[in-house]
């Protein structure tokens, strides 16, 4: 599969949510079928069709369905990209940490308690498998293992 266009997703993430081609082109400045265009291409790469079209209603298959969630977990972390660096400068310092999928919770908050409320360090928490963690840690992906 070749990569992702990302315009490709955010034109079919619109469309998807006004769940009609025409107000989601007005929506996105494009002619319907510069919109309509951009939605085959989409399919066509992804080797699926992401809508029934009933009339001019369109409703998501189940791969649409599939896709729409990845598309709002992909632009909903842009945007907290950008309001992390907004908000902090770009000053703010990740700590990346692993944690074992079986290490208690409790115990993960009482670790972390001391920096919790550090407005200059943003903690990003990963779990997963020892063997997982470590291959991590190792391409320095994880700062911690806990």
């Amino acid at each position: 599969m070749s990569k992702l266009n990302y315009n490709h997703l955010r034109y079919f993430r619109a469309v998807a949510r006004e769940g009609n081609l025409t107000r989601a082109a007005e929506q996105l400045n494009l002619s319907q079928s510069a919109l309509s265009v951009q939605i085959r291409k989409l399919e066509e790469q992804l080797g699926q069709e992401l809508f029934e079209r009933r009339g001019r209603q369109l409703h998501l298959t189940e791969a649409g369905r599939v896709t729409l969630d990845y598309a709002d977990t992909i632009f909903t972390a842009g945007e907290e990209l950008i309001g992390t660096l907004n908000t902090t400068g770009g000053n703010r310092k990740a700590l990346r940490i692993g944690a074992l999928a079986t290490l208690s919770r409790n115990f993960q908050i009482g670790f972390l308690e001391p920096i919790l409320d550090r407005p200059d360090v943003e903690i990003i928490l990963r779990s997963g498998g020892p063997v997982e963690l470590h291959q991590a840690l190792a391409s320095l992906s994880l700062d911690v293992i806990l």
